[in-house]
């Protein structure tokens, strides 16, 4: 049995927690090497243009193409979603490759595959296999070339910094690449079309992720207490952490995962289905688009209030007062009835929230569970979030309105189920003791416990 009853395995690479203040944790960054620097470039240039950070953009194109091959509308957002909820799920084999053979050698061929698709799928023909497959090549290749890789280049390279690695350089690149990418997609589409626009975002990949994979993507050499360097090969039995079968057996993550699903089922069964929902309780597009953009405002701002927070706490149970916004957001949501103020309030603490969620899921994996199969368990967490919490619950969510006739019990639900995350928070075990200075056995580094 593990000596910490509280928690489910002992990884023995995790990071010292960073004490000191606030200022020490800011010009301590200034420690990390050139190469480290050069990653977070490369992270930001990619991040910015992955499949998470083009997707507000489908919004402008599925009338033009709609319109151009005589489908429906929604028939059209249907064709556009199945990527979007399929692709996560390239993520645990992306994450193998990478444990095994390294970011760049995962990531440098799959830019140039994810640029290939995203042309192909400028010139598909008016048929719905064959716009699905090149749009469905292009986003799983996105996956693997951008979402498989910096999570585990991020956590090698700041190992003190991880949090804030997370929210700046993947969660506010992304938001921010999306505000920028959305408006230019719309232009660009008015002017010559989604096909052209289609081959621009691609040559933007080939010009900026490509090169960016190429020249600046690198990680840190594991070095042995004799100074030698360590082969890099992933995957190797050297390497410390957690195998994936003990992880996913593991408290820690099955609690965890409950809580990222929950998170995103309750903000996204909001944002998904917000022109109806809002329209309902009286509030115009205009309101509902406004407080729309108040949450991804607010969403960068939790990223690195969240990021920050980790880093230099010692529990899980720092995400607590961010759970603690949900349950505010949703209550608040079902009590406004047309008062802009009460929306805006409500949509800004779903944002926090669900910024949150984005930089303290990778962190948990990384503390919980060791680097050794980090990006296939990153992997696996985004691909069930990704299904349950961003894919099916805003078509429940609208189902049960539906059913019923109004969204009253839905939103009840919605708020019962906030309650239960916050609940389920403070049920995450402690951090795995740090046994990077002292080497676990072999079974104790893949015991649960109790």
């Amino acid at each position: 049995m593990s000596p910490n009853p509280h928690a489910d395995v002992t990884a023995p690479d995790q990071p010292a927690h960073t004490a000191g203040s606030l200022r020490e944790y800011v010009t301590s960054l200034r420690g990390y090497p050139s190469l480290a620097w050069k990653a977070a470039i490369a992270c930001v240039l990619a991040m910015a243009l992955s499949p998470a950070a083009l997707n507000p953009t489908i919004t402008f194109f599925v009338e033009p193409v709609a319109r151009d091959f005589g489908w429906s509308q929604s028939q059209t957002l249907t064709v556009f979603n199945i990527p979007t909820i399929a692709a996560p799920f390239v993520l645990p084999l992306t994450g193998r490759w990478v444990d095994r053979w390294g970011a760049r050698a995962v990531a440098v061929p799959g830019a140039a595959l994810y640029a290939l698709f995203t042309a192909a799928t400028a010139l598909a023909g008016g048929n719905v296999v064959l716009l699905l497959l090149p749009m469905f090549a292009a986003t799983a290749f996105g996956y693997v070339a951008i979402m498989g890789v910096f999570y585990k280049v991020v956590a090698e390279w700041f190992l003190h910094h991880r949090g804030s690695g997370y929210s700046l350089l993947i969660g506010a690149a992304t938001s921010l690449g999306g505000a920028i990418m959305s408006p230019l997609c719309r232009l660009s589409i008015d002017s010559l079309g989604w096909r052209p626009t289609y081959l621009l975002i691609a040559l933007c990949i080939l010009l900026i992720v490509f090169p960016a994979q190429y020249f600046l993507l690198s990680e840190p050499e594991r070095v042995h207490e004799d100074g030698a360097a360590e082969e890099a090969v992933r995957g190797r039995e050297g390497v410390p952490g957690v195998p994936v079968g003990a992880a996913l057996r593991s408290r820690g993550w099955l609690l965890m995962a409950a809580v990222m699903i929950l998170i995103a089922a309750v903000a996204m069964s909001v944002r998904l289905n917000a022109v109806s929902l809002f329209g309902d309780r009286g509030y115009s597009a205009t309101t509902v688009s406004l407080s729309l953009s108040v949450l991804l405002v607010s969403s960068i701002v939790g990223q690195f209030l969240a990021g920050v927070a980790m880093d230099r706490s010692r529990s899980a149970r720092t995400l607590a007062p961010f759970v603690a916004c949900l349950v505010v957001g949703t209550v608040a949501i079902f009590a406004a009835t047309g008062g802009t103020s009460a929306l805006l309030l409500a949509m800004c603490l779903l944002g926090v929230v669900m910024g949150a969620e984005s930089s303290v899921a990778p962190y948990l994996v990384a503390r919980y569970f060791g680097m050794r199969a980090f990006a296939q368990l990153q992997g696996m967490t985004l691909g069930v979030v990704a299904l349950f919490g961003v894919g099916l619950s805003p078509i429940l969510f609208q189902g049960a309105a539906e059913a019923t006739g109004g969204y009253g019990g839905p939103l009840i639900a919605l708020s019962a189920t906030s309650v239960l995350t916050l609940a389920l928070t403070f049920l995450l075990p402690r951090y795995p003791v740090d046994r990077k200075r002292e080497p676990a056995p072999a079974d104790e580094s893949q015991t649960a416990a109790v």
